[in-house]
């Protein structure tokens, strides 16, 4: 029987006295987008950053492909998996093409040459994140979801087969929340891709996620598909309100709302 892609055992995270994150255990396979969903506080960013390797936990292992993470050298680790925080680092006076090519970094270092290979990456992300229009355009002057596909571009330009993001929908109006996860549901799908998205909107992981994971006060309180876990009682216990949820009227997947 094959590795899972993304196994972790045992994971705590304190800072100081304050604990965090409390025996996390999960296993993720390949090519499957998981929502990352709880409330304010439950630990979600951290528990990514964690496996992003942003910050060590406390104790616990993590493996990718079966191989500990510890084992990873950091190119090799970026070479596998790419990471968006919730506040993406300023791009003053870069372009989208600068930024994609940044995705490229991994591959060649910072004193080896960027190849015709390279370029071609290039231009592929951003053709397939439909910014062909934008690559020459400051990164800075454009529109929080036009922002959020030049990231995704640079990720694609990554080659990784597994991408972090924190809250990508968070700063942008439904329009952009859709075309996003939309772009993001399509890539994991064409390419094999897993993805963990950290989502506050519980209807927006259950309609783009193929699995939901729930963190309440650092603990995980439920895991499944969207179907198990969007039902009342399990919301409730994740968010602490009462919800009701109903069939959406087109697709008939279930939809939740504040009782």
């Amino acid at each position: 029987m094959p590795s899972p892609f993304l196994a972790l055992s045992g994971i705590d995270y304190a800072i100081g006295p304050k604990s965090i994150l409390h025996g996390i255990d999960l296993t993720l396979d390949q090519g499957r987008i998981y929502g990352l969903v709880g409330p304010n506080g439950s630990g979600k960013s951290t528990l990514l950053k964690i496996i992003a390797r942003q910050v060590a936990p406390k104790s616990g292992a993590i493996a990718f492909n079966g191989k500990p993470a510890r084992d990873w050298g950091a190119r090799e680790f970026a070479r596998h998996v790419a990471y968006m925080p919730q506040f993406t680092p300023a791009t003053d006076g870069m372009t989208v093409r600068e930024l994609v090519a940044l995705g490229r970094f991994p591959w060649h270092g910072t004193l080896g040459r960027f190849t015709a290979t390279d370029r071609n990456m290039v231009e592929e992300a951003i053709a397939r994140t439909e910014l062909d229009d934008f690559a020459d355009r400051l990164v800075a002057n454009m529109s929080g979801g036009e922002r959020q596909r030049a990231w995704i571009a640079m990720m694609l330009a990554q080659d990784a087969r597994c991408l972090l993001l924190d809250e990508p929908t968070s700063a942008l109006d439904l329009a952009h929340q859709a075309s996003v996860l939309s772009l993001v549901q399509e890539l994991s799908h064409e390419r094999g891709l897993t993805v963990i998205i950290v989502l506050h909107d519980i209807n927006l992981a259950a309609r783009y996620g193929d699995a939901i994971i729930a963190l309440n006060r650092g603990w995980i309180t439920a895991e499944g598909t969207p179907t198990e876990i969007m039902q009342a009682e399990t919301l409730q216990s994740i968010f602490g309100v009462g919800m009701g949820v109903f069939p959406h009227p087109v697709r008939n997947e279930p939809v939740s709302y504040l009782l």
